[in-house]
C-alpha cells in the first residue's frame, strides 16, 4: 500500500474486469498523481499532509477497497438495468475515495493549524476539493456528486434525495473507508498511537471531561464502538455492500475476518489487562520511499 504505481496498476486491473473502455483511465492515472503531490505538499494550494492516522496510505487503501467492491458489485448486476453503474460512475467512486480526506490538508493560509483540526469539517472541504476537480475533466458533469463524500461522515445520514444510485455509490465508497481502516493490521496500535492524538486536536481526546480522557479508554471502548455502532451503519445506512468483497474474491472474506480478528485480540488484551502486547509500530506514509514497518 506504500506504493502508489502498484496500487495504481491494481486499481486499473479491477476496474478493466466490468469497466474496460469505458472509464478514464488517463484521468484516473492523473488522479493518482495528484493525491500524491497534494499529500506531499506539492499540489497548488494545500500544504504538506500532517494527519497521523489519515495519511497517503488509508487514501490509496480506500480507493484500492473502493475498486474491489464497484467489481463484485458490477459482477452481481446487469450494467444496463436500474441498478447498474456505468464506467463514469466507477470512476466517480475511486476518485471520491481517494480524495475523501483531503479535507484534512491544510490550506496555504492555515499554515497555523494541525491538519486533524480540520475533522469535523474535513468531509465538506473535501467536497468543494472535488467540485474545483472535475471541471474540465471527463466527469464534469457529474459535478453535483462529489455530495457523496459527506456519506463517510460518521453522524451523517444520506439524504431521502439522494437517488438509489448515489445512495449506492456512497455507500461502496463509506464502506471502503470503514472496512481498510478496522481490517489494518496495524489498526490497534493506530489507534492508539495516532487516531487518539487525531482526536485531541478537536477536543475529542486528551481531557478529563473529554469522550477518551487517555489512549486506555479509548482502546476499552473501540470493541462496542465497532461491534455496535460501525457495524450497525454498515449494515444498515451502507446497505450491507461490504457483501460485494465476498463476490469479488470469489467467496472469501479476508476483510471481516481481520476486523474479528482485530477486536477479538483487543478484547483479549482488555480482558487480561495486557495492552502492552500491541507493539507493532507504523510510520504515517505521505509519498516517497516506503517505510518500513515493525512486528
Amino acid at each position: 500500500m506504500e506504493d502508489s504505481d502498484a496500487v495504481e496498476a491494481a486499481v486499473c486491473a479491477i476496474l478493466d474486469r466490468q469497466y474496460a473502455g469505458s472509464y478514464d483511465v488517463t484521468l484516473l492515472r492523473s488522479a493518482m498523481a495528484d493525491v500524491l503531490r497534494a499529500y506531499r505538499g506539492e499540489y497548488p494550494g494545500l500544504l504538506r499532509c500532517d494527519a497521523l492516522y489519515h495519511d497517503l496510505r488509508h487514501s490509496l487503501e480506500t480507493a484500492l477497497t473502493t475498486a474491489r467492491l464497484l467489481d463484485g458489485y458490477a459482477a452481481s448486476h446487469s450494467p444496463n438495468g436500474a441498478a447498474g453503474i456505468d464506467g463514469d460512475h466507477a470512476l466517480l467512486g475511486v476518485l471520491l475515495a481517494l480524495f475523501h480526506d483531503i479535507g484534512l490538508l491544510r490550506r496555504d493560509a492555515e499554515a497555523d493549524l494541525w491538519g486533524p483540526a480540520l475533522t469535523p469539517i474535513h468531509e465538506e472541504r473535501g467536497v468543494e476539493f472535488m467540485q474545483a476537480y472535475l471541471p474540465g475533466t471527463t466527469l464534469s458533469a457529474l459535478i453535483g456528486e462529489t455530495k457523496l463524500i459527506m456519506a463517510t461522515k460518521l453522524v451523517y445520514k444520506m439524504p431521502d434525495s439522494w437517488t438509489m444510485e448515489e445512495r449506492t455509490l456512497a455507500s461502496l465508497v463509506a464502506t471502503a473507508d470503514l472496512v481498510s481502516q478496522i481490517s489494518d493490521r496495524y489498526y490497534l496500535e493506530k489507534c492508539r498511537d495516532f487516531l487518539f492524538l487525531e482526536f485531541s486536536a478537536f477536543g475529542l481526546a486528551g481531557k478529563p471531561d473529554s469522550l477518551y480522557p487517555d489512549s486506555q479508554t479509548l482502546l476499552e471502548k473501540t470493541p462496542a464502538f465497532v461491534e455496535g455502532f460501525l457495524q450497525k451503519r454498515l449494515d444498515e445506512e451502507y446497505q450491507g455492500v461490504r457483501r460485494y468483497l465476498r463476490v469479488h474474491m470469489a467467496g472469501a472474506d479476508p476483510w471481516e475476518e481481520a476486523m474479528r480478528r482485530n477486536v477479538s485480540y483487543l478484547k483479549t488484551l482488555l480482558e487480561n489487562n495486557d495492552l502492552d502486547r500491541l507493539r507493532r509500530s507504523s510510520t504515517p506514509y505521505i509519498g516517497g520511499t516506503p517505510q518500513a514497518a515493525s512486528d
